[in-house]
């Protein structure tokens, strides 16, 4: 599939459905319009004459049945135009640019393993790149899974895999989400419990006294059996007893009617969830789990959006006078609410839970469609790492120049030399990119990819901190110590530094980071280490734990050149003092 073929027929075709969409909203639109100003004249023309409560009658119903129209084809017309939308914002990730997605910013720490050096988030970062999440709670998953990894691995893959040949159902289960989005959803949900309705014996034969006697008051009065002022009288007292409910009533619909959108998104996306086509028996298994037992779960849903919808339609105030005339209708619905809490309230969390990991795994999905030459990887015991074709997705695919990585079993450290902006800074985000994908099941950008089970610490970002008195080298150091801790109790890393010790002299520098990886390697660790100190490379000549490689580059008159290509052994070009002549620093 080309995805960018894909991607413009999806906008084609949406925007066919978003213009009869409109036209078809504006024109019910226009009718509930003139339905309403009938209701109205219709009382005006027939009043104090019998037909007056059956002509309003009449337009009254049109009026609802339009206004439950009119709120389906709004549904429809802003589902349309978010389709389009959807498929212009990969259209434009194809051609580099993501900035539209939200880019987690919030999550940024510093003091994590490798999030803060890695690009995970933040403008411009893998978060942005990959984060299709509509919800707080999916991002939230989302950002978990990328900075602990998963417990899923396997589970994540198959499910992936399958969404991956689906982006049509992808995005039509996004879009739902989109289309009913509320910022405050866990406040919403969090307080559902608190609507409760305490009904006594009073309220239960008002719901059911209201209604036979206005019916049979109203007909006494259409066929001149009562009087106007007797009618009257009645339907005072029909209102002082609805009043007596109507702060309770107001205050629970309010509150209920809130999270109306929430309901309707669980709804749509949970029947889209069931009809999903799955070939992994696995996901497959995760999937029926969640029907299995709750055969009523679709049913509760569309009672309690008719429930909402009851409640919603009270508030206006003439569609409410009338019901609640006739029908007792706060007393009704806040009865119907009550039996419906009862049943459901908790099996909001779960639901939630399961479609915010649907998210997670459809944002992975997308991601394979934006780079379908990612494979999974696999994890092996034997201690090696082995990736073919690694690059990088911030690099676009044009430009993007992809390298192997190896360790073998008895390897433990690369040491990485080369000369400024060669390719070492990206070949090590390259990798370390791979093994946070690689542990929270998501594609890895690379032709194959076989590696251990490791957590990722990094050191490539360090700066000093005025607040707290620290120094550029001590903060390098507490970097160092912290990852130190993490292997001395116990923890399997993967370690990934780039020029290391920046903040002290060359001499202690070539000392310590020397003794440093020898440290590093009697504890068995793995990693990649980039460097300017060529003594470093010293290190294999002793020990084959450690492996030497280099990027290089090309100077040609007064044209540099960079082919960005990993090579084995140790470097021997270098273009400071040639960058600092190109930009006119030195003589």
């Amino acid at each position: 599939m080309d995805n960018k073929i894909y991607y413009q027929g999806r906008i084609s075709l949406n925007q066919e459905n978003y213009l009869k969409a409109k036209k078809r909203y504006q024109l019910i639109g226009t009718l509930r319009l003139v339905a309403f100003v009938c209701c109205i004249l219709s009382g005006y023309i027939f009043w104090g004459k019998s037909s007056v409560f059956f002509s309003i009658a009449i337009f009254l119903v049109l009026f609802l049945y339009l206004v439950h129209r009119s709120v389906n084809a709004k549904y429809l017309r802003d589902k349309f135009k978010l389709l389009i939308t959807i498929n212009q914002n990969e259209l434009e990730v194809l051609n580099g640019n993501w900035t539209r997605f939200k880019d987690g910013s919030e999550y940024k720490n510093a003091q994590h393993p490798f999030a803060f050096d890695m690009d995970i988030f933040g403008k411009k970062s893998f978060f942005q790149l990959i984060n299709r999440t509509v919800s707080k709670k999916g991002s939230d998953l989302l950002a978990s899974q990328l900075m602990e990894g998963s417990e899923f691995v396997d589970l994540t893959n198959d499910a992936i895999l399958d969404l991956f040949s689906q982006p049509d159902w992808c995005q039509e289960f996004l879009v739902e989400g989109m289309v009913f989005k509320s910022e405050n959803l866990e406040k919403e949900f969090q307080n559902i419990k608190e609507n409760s309705v305490n009904e006594n014996l009073f309220s239960k034969i008002l719901r059911f006294l209201i209604p036979i006697s206005s019916l049979t008051f109203t007909l006494l009065f259409s066929f001149d059996f009562i009087s106007s002022s007797i009618f009257g009288l009645y339907i005072m007292l029909v209102f002082a007893l609805i009043g007596r409910n109507l702060k309770v009533a107001n205050s629970i619909s309010t509150r209920v009617t809130s999270f109306a959108n929430q309901v309707k998104m669980f709804q749509r996306q949970l029947e889209l969830f069931r009809k999903l086509t799955i070939e992994s028996e696995q996901f497959k298994k995760t999937r029926d789990s969640l029907f299995s037992n709750q055969a009523n779960l679709l049913d509760s849903l569309n009672q309690l959006e008719k429930i909402q919808g009851r409640m919603d339609v009270r508030m206006n105030l003439i569609v409410g006078t009338v019901l609640n005339f006739f029908l007792a209708w706060d007393y009704q619905v806040l009865n119907q609410w009550e039996k419906w809490r009862l049943e459901n309230e908790n099996h909001l969390g779960s639901w939630e839970n399961q479609l915010a990991q649907l998210e997670v795994w459809i944002s992975g999905a997308i991601y394979k469609v934006n780079f379908p030459e990612t494979i999974f990887a696999e994890f092996n015991e034997s201690q090696e790492m082995k990736i073919v074709g690694l690059g990088h997705p911030f690099v676009v695919k044009e430009k993007r120049v992809v390298n192997d990585v190896s360790l073998l079993n008895n390897e433990n450290f690369m040491i990485i030399t080369g000369p400024n902006m060669a390719g070492k800074s990206t070949y090590l985000r390259s990798l370390g990119l791979a093994n946070i994908c690689a542990n929270a099941g998501f594609p890895v950008l690379a032709k194959s990819c076989e590696m251990v089970k490791l957590k990722l610490y990094s050191s490539m970002r360090t700066s000093d901190d005025l607040t707290v008195e620290s120094s550029y080298f001590h903060a390098e150091l507490t970097r160092l110590r912290f990852i130190m801790d993490a292997i001395e109790n116990g923890e399997k890393v993967f370690i990934i530094l780039d020029e290391i010790l920046k903040g002290t002299n060359s001499k202690d520098k070539e000392i310590g980071s020397a003794k440093f990886l020898q440290k590093l390697q009697r504890l068995n660790a793995k990693g990649v280490i980039a460097t300017h100190d060529l003594s470093l490379c010293n290190l294999s000549n002793d020990n084959l734990a450690f492996k030497n490689m280099y990027f290089d580059s090309a100077i040609t008159g007064d044209v540099l050149s960079f082919d960005y290509l990993i090579r084995p052994g140790i470097c021997q070009n270098m273009n400071a003092s040639f960058l600092l002549k190109q930009m006119k620093l030195v003589d």
